[in-house]
């Protein structure tokens, strides 16, 4: 302390800030030196409230850190809400000096009624009106978790920057033993366009606001996150923000004029046991079906009745048509659609391996239905994992092509790195995305 005092800097203790100890003309200083933190939360909010007060715009602080371990969760939620954007160490990385800049926008975790301001920045940002109904079904209601959200804000209150993402359970049998994989699905990262000039990469409003969000609702909770993101995401995400992109969605198109399926014959079907049913809702039968075909598939979204339920049947301002296939009355394999003009989009299915003509029995019947006699073309992704899985999609007529988005399938791991699993092993969909 006093090798910088007498270098001409201000050095302060966090508890002479609290006590206000420190000199008048502290305020608007360069920097400061923070030699202890509270572990209270509540006083170290207040030392770093502070802190930010005392310093003049893009003034520096710099807490001691003990330089073998990376800076502390809680220190970066901390900084984050105080109004600091971390410049080092990066995430993960150590350090024996944190070094954290005066910004005069702030982060914090959703509070009740920011929604009247998400909302329209959603559709500033995406040219698309979302319903405050279809806003509460995806981050409040969903059965595994609520309002993983992260917002940056001006000093005047505006929302300015969002992160966002809802849980689910990825289901993984490995050794005959089943285990479950706590993840996020990201859904809406944007920022307000007036104030994307802010920061570069990690420092902009948006690179702070998943920095936020990976420390208050990612490390030590969920093993990793993921998204289906453009290209200016994607690449931000990489460089910034530790992403890794694990491969361009698996696209395929099956064009009914050149590859028709065959009309459902009525009388075949009773014969060899089949039948075909638009459903509603999920039962109990869901649950056992998917105990008894996991397996099958390696890694995927647990697709249980309540998950399912709550995904697709409880969904408000989408229409999807859910169907199921019979085979003596045993569950053999569902499936979610939904209409968009000509094209019919294969959103999501399970079937049973061991009865390979359900796939075929199920299409021909959504095709052959009269909501869907405009319908040119259907088209899904068709993951490679399993691999029974897309030759069972090529088989019924489907080509593989370019995504028209460029989308590719991009991840963030937090503890043990699942990279290797998801390539050997992952199964996705349309509906495994909030694109569909």
């Amino acid at each position: 302390m006093q090798e910088l005092a007498a270098a001409g800097h201000t050095v302060t203790m966090a508890s002479d800030i609290l006590a206000g100890e420190t000199a008048p003309e502290a305020a608007g200083v360069d920097a400061l030196v923070l030699l202890e933190i509270p572990s209270d939360s509540r006083r170290r909010g207040e030392v770093l409230g502070e802190a930010h007060r005392r310093l003049r715009d893009k003034g520096r602080l710099l807490i001691p850190g003990p330089g073998d371990i990376a800076i502390p969760q809680d220190l970066v939620i901390a900084l984050s809400e105080a109004g600091f954007v971390i410049l080092k160490p990066e995430r993960g990385a150590t350090a024996a000096v944190y070094l954290a800049r005066k910004e005069s926008c702030f982060v914090r975790e959703f509070q009740d009624g920011d929604e009247e301001q998400i909302l329209p920045m959603f559709h500033r940002s995406f040219h698309v009106e979302r319903s405050l109904a279809r806003w509460r079904w995806e981050y409040r209601e969903n059965p595994y978790g609520a309002l993983k959200i992260s917002e940056a804000f001006s000093p005047e209150g505006q929302l300015v920057a969002q992160y966002a993402g809802y849980p689910v359970r990825f289901h993984r049998a490995t050794g005959g033993q089943p285990s479950v994989l706590p993840a996020l699905q990201i859904g809406d990262t944007m920022t307000e366009p007036s104030f994307r000039h802010l920061g570069r990469g990690p420092t902009s409003l948006l690179g702070r606001t998943v920095r936020h969000y990976y420390a208050r609702f990612c490390e030590g909770q969920v093993a990793f996150n993921y998204g289906f993101n453009t290209g200016n995401i994607q690449r931000f995400s990489m460089s910034f923000v530790g992403a890794r992109r694990l491969e361009s969605l698996p696209f395929h198109v099956l064009d009914l004029a050149a590859r028709p399926l065959a009309k459902p014959n009525p009388i075949l079907s009773r014969l060899t046991g089949f039948r075909v049913e638009r459903i509603a809702h999920f039962d109990a039968r869901w649950d056992a079906f998917f105990q008894r075909m996991s397996g099958a598939y390696g890694l995927l979204v647990e697709r249980d009745a309540q998950y399912l339920e709550w995904r697709y049947a409880r969904c408000p301002d989408t229409e999807y048509f859910l169907y199921a296939v019979f085979r003596w009355n045993r569950l053999a394999g569902w499936s979610v659609f939904r209409a968009k003009g000509e094209r019919l989009l294969w959103g999501d299915a399970l079937f049973d391996p061991e009865v390979p003509e359900a796939p075929r029995k199920l299409l021909a019947r959504v095709v052959a239905a009269p909501e869907h006699s405009q319908v040119k073309t259907v088209e899904t992704w068709a993951s490679s994992r399993p691999a029974w899985w897309r030759e069972t999609v090529l088989s019924l007529g489907f080509e593989s092509r370019p995504e028209p988005d460029d989308l590719g399938f991009v991840f963030v791991p937090f503890g043990e790195d699942p990279e290797e699993e998801l390539r050997a092993r992952l199964y996705y969909m349309m509906g495994d995305s909030d694109l569909f």
